[in-house]
């Protein structure tokens, strides 16, 4: 189960228009009921457009209303809080079994807000790429690292640079023929956005990891993915967010391994050997 839609709207709801406002208020209002309407009953009853019901479930991460009404329904069914709280006299059996549920449902979450189409686009952009590079900043290195770690493995020319200035430079190399994959759990990072702008200018293709569909390096993914979240009292939500970015990483290596198969296979083998003569 992902992210209660609830608590997704509230994160959203500064920067939603006046028409926007009132499908939220009336979602969080009528609850199980909104999601038993139509688009079309919808959008009478908060008294908008079918297009702006369209609109507002893409802002929530959503390809359209179809899935925001599923995942709606699934949701109102729960009667317990998704993400549990630790308590202070919890045991650790209990912290541990709780640290691992939270976890468990922001996979579920992330799986949620995937759909076919967006795999194949991302798929395309990697395999067709000459040169694929990854990026990320401060902890959002550790999901960029991931990545790179994991491409490794098949034969692909894969980059990455950690520090700033030199991934900035990267990124200025690079051409419509390369793809990038920028992770930022804000998506509001200026120096990661300055990233994104170089490569845009370049015409790369840019596959974003964010956990805010709304945030400004959205707007400059060809293919975007969002992770789940939620804040608790002894973990940020950025803890969170890495569990479902690096299974994001995941899910994209593993596509890329399944395209190119054999020579994928081969590219392991060649680096199981070497790393056994050093391990001999």
């Amino acid at each position: 189960m992902e992210l209660s839609i609830i608590e997704r709207i509230k994160k959203i709801y500064p920067e939603l228009g006046r028409s926007s406002k009132r499908i939220a208020d009336y979602i969080i209002i009528n609850g199980t009921n909104a999601s038993s309407k139509t688009v079309t009953e919808m959008a009478t009853d908060c008294h908008v457009s079918v297009a702006t019901i369209s609109r507002f479930a893409k802002q929530l991460g959503y390809t359209n209303y179809s899935q925001l009404k599923w995942a709606l329904s699934n949701q109102m069914e729960e009667d317990t809080p998704i993400i549990q709280e630790i308590s202070d006299t919890d045991t650790p059996m209990m912290v541990a079994k709780k640290t691992l549920d939270a976890n468990i449902e922001t996979l579920n979450g992330t799986f949620d807000l995937m759909n076919e189409d967006d795999l194949k686009r991302a798929i395309h952009y990697i395999v067709h790429s000459n040169r694929l590079e990854f990026f990320g900043l401060g902890g959002s290195n550790i999901v960029a690292l991931d990545a790179y770690h994991k491409f490794l493995r098949v034969p692909l020319t894969v980059l990455h640079d950690d520090e700033y200035h030199l991934a900035l430079m990267q990124a200025s190399r690079l051409t419509e023929d390369d793809c990038a994959v920028v992770t930022s759990h804000t998506g509001n990072d200026t120096d990661t956005l300055d990233i994104a702008r170089a490569l845009k200018h370049k015409h790369v293709p840019i596959i974003v990891i964010t956990s805010f569909p709304n945030s400004p390096l959205a707007d400059f993914g060809n293919v975007n993915f969002f992770s789940i979240s939620e804040d608790s009292r002894y973990r940020s939500e950025a803890l969170l967010s890495l569990t479902s970015q690096l299974a994001i990483n995941d899910c994209l290596y593993m596509l890329t391994a399944q395209y190119f198969g054999d020579a994928a296979d081969n590219v392991l083998k060649d680096i199981r050997q070497v790393i056994l003569k050093k391990h001999q």
